[in-house]
This record gives structure tokens, sequence and C-alpha cells, in this order.
């Protein structure tokens, strides 16, 4: 599930899973997740959104929390936190990003709207539109990484050619089957 998640992004939600398990919590809900995104000071969310200066009670909060053991267990994510992670996904979907980034979780938490951390986020003066915007011209700022989807057909010959041959063999069965004729 968590393939296209950058390694931060994952360390994000771990950190929320920690806080959520330290608060004896049922599921890592959306406070959680911006709880999670908070953790590290070098996050892309924190350096585009600045909400570690934005959010001083949170980030405070997280401060505590660092102080903790690791908590062993797993929770799952509650329902608003679900849909949080689904619209991060969407969001790098739809700003045509393969790797799906802490700014993302951030846009998902707006997205999804009806929860404590979107209002929080709203509080500071973030809004879903202005918030892409961002993402969009910070673009040039992330580190390299490169994208898995058919990697081998861009930068090899043979890719391009086990392509062509697969995609004619998809033409002549189906031509076989009766899909391409005249009758």
């Amino acid at each position: 599930m968590f393939e296209r998640y950058t390694d931060e992004c994952k360390r994000a939600i771990y950190f929320a899973q920690q806080i959520a398990l330290s608060e004896g919590a049922a599921a890592i809900n959306s406070i959680h997740l911006l709880l999670g995104l908070l953790m590290e000071v070098k996050y892309r969310a924190n350096n585009i959104f600045r909400l570690r200066e934005q959010l001083q009670a949170e980030s405070t909060q997280v401060v505590a929390f660092e102080m903790l053991k690791v908590v062993k267990g797993t929770i799952p994510l509650s329902t608003d936190g679900k849909r949080v992670v689904a619209y991060a996904g969407r969001e790098a979907n739809r700003l045509r990003d393969y790797w799906i980034d802490t700014e993302h979780i951030v846009l998902g938490i707006l997205r999804e709207g009806d929860n404590a951390a979107a209002g929080r986020l709203r509080a500071i003066g973030l809004d879903l539109e202005t918030s892409r915007q961002w993402v969009v011209e910070n673009k040039g700022s992330r580190p390299a990484r490169l994208n898995p989807v058919l990697w081998w057909v861009r930068r090899r010959p043979l890719g391009i050619i086990l392509s062509i041959v697969f995609l004619l063999g998809i033409i002549l069965g189906l031509y076989l089957l009766g899909f391409g004729g005249a009758k």
C-alpha cells in the first residue's frame, strides 16, 4: 500500500502511530497525522508551509512526544485518517507526482476538510487551493527520485523493443480471436 510513499512520509505516519499509541488511542486520526508531520523539521511540509512555526501549541506537544520511548504495537487508521491518506494519493496524482510526500499529506488533510487537523490548518491561514499552488511552486526543490513506472522502457533500448513486441503480440492475439478482421 505504501510503495509510492517517500521514506519521510512513511516516517511521519510512523510517528503519528507512535503518538496515537502513547495516547492510548484506538486509531490514528487526522490530528495524529498532523503531529507526525511536525516531528522532524526537515520534512518538506514543514519547509513549504512552515508548520512548526505556525502551530506552536502542537509543536510543543510534539517535543514532549520526542522524549517518550517507542511503543510496541500497531493500530489502524481511523475513518478520517484513511480518507486523509487516500486523498494524499489523489492529490499527488492530481499534481502529476509519482511519489507521495509529506506535503501531499497536508493537502489530504485539507481536502478531507471535516476533521480537527483541517480546522487547525485553516486557522493558520492554509486552504486547499493556495496550498496546492505552493506545492507546485516548490516542485523544483524536491530531491531527485526516479519514477519506477516503466523506467526500463525509457532508459533501455531493449525495454523499448520488448514493449513493441508485447503490443504486437496483443494485437496479433486479438486478430486471431476474431476481433480484428471483417467477417
